[in-house]
């Protein structure tokens, strides 16, 4: 894991009252293959491949007073129904920052609900915006929906306390700070699944810094099924870029795996985070992944 000197350590001080702030995150690393067995017909590479592009679902953005929505609609389905996805902007970001990454999410054929503040570490717009996309887009949603909570930055930090506040299945914590712009309230449920994904070059905390407490540790402490995986050779920005480069495709795979409405869409790429290593399994023989680590109720938990 990269370390940062004297230099950069009062770099990362003064760019943290500028914008988009995420504390450290140390791993331990998981090795590299990814095991024989299991049964599954797809490689990481090529679940990650296919998480590359966007899905099959045209998408219109509606935008509200409080919130943003990004509406589904499948084309082979004109009735189809959809689970949810809340998310939150990093400091000083806006939802438009992020604009072409939701709608490539909610072309994956999820409803994305996005609050519109840059202030989204209480989880409480977070939690506003899930429940607007539920009254208003009621004919859109699966009566059984489950709900993930998301978000950059604050808004990854932020998405452990919407999951309390919404009881959210699931979490999917992008470069999360929980140290500087907020703290995780509360532990999550033991049955909530969460994916944690960071970025090695990420100069603002970078991953193993000896001089914040780990943000690692933070998320580590409040889950009970756990998967992180940081990408090789990208920063705290790229995931403001398009469709968020190789974070961004591993956005795509954990939203694939939690939120689809294709069942078996879900268990192919739920393989990538959940149960016994296989071919499918996210490790760091993949060129773009630089470390992972999954604790016992990751490795326990069913495809």
């Amino acid at each position: 894991m990269k370390t940062t000197d004297f230099i950069k350590k009062t770099s990362i001080l003064s760019t943290l009252s500028l914008g988009l702030i995420l504390s450290s995150a140390s791993f331990a690393s998981t090795g590299g293959g990814g095991g024989g067995g299991g049964g599954s017909t797809d490689s990481f590479d090529d679940l990650f491949s296919e998480a590359e592009d966007d899905g099959r679902c045209s998408v219109q953005r509606v935008e509200r007073s409080d919130s943003t929505f990004y509406v589904p609609t499948d084309p082979t389905n004109s009735s189809a129904k959809f689970h949810i996805l809340g998310w939150g902007n990093g400091t000083g970001g806006t939802e438009n920052t992020y604009s072409t990454l939701l709608r490539s999410l909610a072309s994956q054929c999820v409803l994305v609900a996005a609050a519109n503040t840059d202030n989204s570490g209480t989880g409480e717009e977070i939690e506003d915006a899930v429940n607007d996309a539920r009254s208003r887009y009621a004919s859109k949603v699966l009566s059984n929906h489950k709900v993930c909570t998301s978000g950059h930055s604050q808004g990854g930090g932020g998405s452990f306390n919407a999951a309390n506040r919404l009881d959210a299945d699931c979490v999917i914590a992008i470069q999360a700070d929980t140290r500087f712009t907020t703290t995780i309230y509360d532990d999550l449920a033991s049955d909530v699944e969460v994916i944690a994904l960071w970025s090695e070059d990420d100069t603002l905390a970078p991953a193993g810094s000896e001089y914040f407490t780990s943000n690692t540790r933070n998320v580590e402490a409040a889950s009970s099924i756990l998967t992180e995986a940081e990408t090789a050779n990208e920063d705290h920005f790229t995931i403001t870029s398009g469709r968020g480069g190789d974070i961004g495709s591993m956005f795509r795979m954990a939203v694939k795996a939690q939120l689809s409405n294709d069942s078996a869409e879900a268990t192919r790429f739920r393989g990538a985070f959940w149960g016994p290593s296989t071919s499918s399994t996210v490790t760091t023989s993949a060129s773009e992944i630089s470390e992972v680590e999954r604790d016992s109720g990751a490795v326990n938990t069913q495809p």
